[in-house]
C-alpha cells in the first residue's frame, strides 16, 4: 500500500461517524508498521465500534466496571434503576450524557462515548453542579395570600362575628374579582377600577369596607417583599357619611307596641324588648332577668379580654310590656333573623335604631346623662361630670330612682 492509498483510507474513516479518534489512531499505527492493506482492514475490523446514536435522547447502560467507579450513594441509584442517565448525539458529533438527581444536574460530554461516560462518572464524584440560571420563585396568587393573611393575622385577634363578616366580604366581593391574579400583577389602576365599580353602583359603604380590609393585607405583602408598594396607597375612595342611627318616632313606637299587644309576634316581642333596654342585637342571647334588673354581656369587647356585663334596671314602661314578651323565647332566637324582620315592622329602620330610641327617650324624660351612658355601655369621657362615672355605676339605688322617670303612656 502506498501513501496515497493510506490517505484515502484515513479520509474515508474520518467521514465515518462511528469511528472514534482512538480507533483512527490504531488504524494509522498499524498501517505505518506494515503498509499492508489486509492488516489495516483487520485492525479496523477488530476495532470496537460505537452504536449509531441519533440526536434523540435515550437511556444509557453502564457496565459493572463503570458502576464500580461511581460513588456508592450514586451506584445504588443506577443499579436499581432509581435514576436513569440519558445520552444524545449533538449535530457536531459530541455525545452528551446527563441526568438529574435531587434537583442537581450531572453531565459528561465527548466525541468519544466511552470518554463521555468517564467524564460523567467524574462529575458524579465531584458533585459539581453545572452553572444554571436560578429561577425566581413564583409570586403567590392574591386570593391564596389574602386567606392566609386573614386566618393568620386577623382571625386570632377579632371576634368570631367580625371574622365571619370579613369572610363574607371576601367570598362575595373580593374572591371573584381577584381570581387567577398573582399578587404582584395587581397595580393601582386595577384596584381603582375595582373600587370605582362599587362607587358607580352607589355602594359607598361596601367600597369603604373593602378599602379598610384590602389595604392592610397589601401592606403585609410589602413587608414580605412580595410587592414594592401598596397599590391602594393612592386609590381614591368615595366619601361616605356614616349613619349614626335614627330613633323611631313616637307614632312608630305606638304602632309597634300595638302590634305586640294584638299579635304577640315573636319578632315584635324582640324588637320591643330592644327598644326599652337599649341593648345591641348581638347582646340579646346573653340576657338574664334578676328581679328589677336586666343583665347582658357587652358585645363591644376585644378578643382576649374578659367579658363585661352590663346591667339595666327595668323601667315602668318595660315592666308593663313584659306581660306580652316571652324573654326565654326571644333570647334563643337567631338574632340575625330578628334583624332581617325590622324592615317589615319598622320600614326604613334597623335594629340599632331601637338602641338610639332608648337613649333618646331616657334623655327626653330627664334621666341623667352619665347614668344613661352606663346603661348604654358607653365609655366615660374626660369631662368633669364624668369623673363620677364609676361611682354612679355602683350606686344601684340611684339608678333605680332614675329609671322611674322612664314612664309615659304608650
Amino acid at each position: 500500500m502506498n501513501s496515497e492509498e493510506l490517505l484515502d483510507i484515513v479520509h474515508n474513516l474520518r467521514k465515518n461517524e462511528s469511528c472514534s479518534d482512538e480507533q483512527l489512531c490504531d488504524v494509522i499505527k498499524a498501517a505505518t508498521q506494515t503498509m499492508n492493506f489486509d492488516v489495516l482492514a483487520e485492525a479496523f475490523r477488530n476495532a470496537p465500534v460505537q452504536k449509531n446514536y441519533s440526536s434523540k435522547s435515550r437511556a444509557i447502560q453502564f457496565s459493572k466496571k463503570e458502576l464500580s467507579k461511581m460513588p456508592s450513594h450514586f451506584k445504588k441509584l443506577f443499579i436499581y434503576n432509581n435514576v436513569t442517565a440519558h445520552v444524545r448525539r449533538k449535530s457536531n458529533g459530541v455525545f452528551e450524557i446527563r441526568c438529574s438527581i435531587n434537583g442537581v444536574r450531572y453531565s459528561g460530554c465527548s466525541k468519544d462515548l466511552e470518554m463521555a461516560k468517564t467524564k460523567f462518572i467524574l462529575n458524579l464524584k465531584s458533585g459539581k453542579q453545572p452553572s444554571q440560571r436560578k429561577q425566581k420563585p413564583k409570586k403567590p396568587m392574591f386570593n391564596d395570600y389574602f386567606m392566609q393573611w386573614l386566618t393568620t393575622v386577623k382571625q386570632p385577634y377579632v371576634k368570631e362575628s367580625t371574622y365571619n363578616s370579613y369572610l363574607d366580604l371576601f367570598n362575595r366581593d373580593i374572591k371573584p374579582f381577584f381570581k387567577n391574579k398573582a399578587i404582584n400583577e395587581i397595580d393601582s389602576f386595577t384596584v381603582q377600577g375595582y373600587i370605582n365599580g362599587f362607587t358607580k353602583a352607589e355602594k359607598y359603604r361596601t367600597a369603604h369596607k373593602l378599602y379598610l380590609l384590602l389595604s392592610p393585607c397589601f401592606e403585609y405583602a410589602v413587608e414580605d417583599e412580595l410587592i414594592n408598594r401598596n397599590p391602594l396607597a393612592k386609590v381614591v375612595i368615595p366619601k361616605y357619611e356614616v349613619r349614626s342611627g335614627c330613633p323611631i318616632s313616637m307614632e312608630e313606637e305606638q304602632k309597634l307596641v300595638e302590634k305586640l299587644r294584638t299579635t304577640r309576634n315573636c319578632y315584635v316581642q324582640a324588637l320591643v324588648f330592644l327598644c326599652y333596654t337599649g341593648l345591641r342585637i348581638g347582646e340579646l342571647p346573653s340576657v338574664k332577668i334578676d328581679g328589677m334588673w336586666i343583665s347582658a354581656i357587652s358585645e363591644k369587647k376585644r378578643k382576649g379580654l374578659k367579658d363585661t356585663t352590663r346591667r339595666i334596671p327595668i323601667s315602668p314602661v318595660l315592666e308593663r310590656m313584659l306581660e306580652y314578651i316571652d324573654v326565654d323565647m326571644i333570647v334563643k332566637m337567631n338574632y340575625r333573623t330578628i334583624a332581617k324582620h325590622v324592615e317589615k315592622f319598622l320600614p326604613g329602620h334597623h335594629t340599632h335604631d331601637l338602641r338610639h330610641t332608648f337613649i333618646t327617650r331616657c334623655q327626653e324624660v330627664g334621666i341623667r346623662r352619665e347614668i344613661v351612658s352606663i346603661w348604654a355601655g358607653h365609655s366615660a369621657d374626660n369631662s368633669i361630670t364624668s369623673k363620677i362615672y364609676t361611682h354612679l355605676d355602683k350606686n344601684e339605688k340611684l339608678q333605680l330612682e332614675e329609671i322611674k322617670k322612664f314612664d309615659y303612656d304608650i
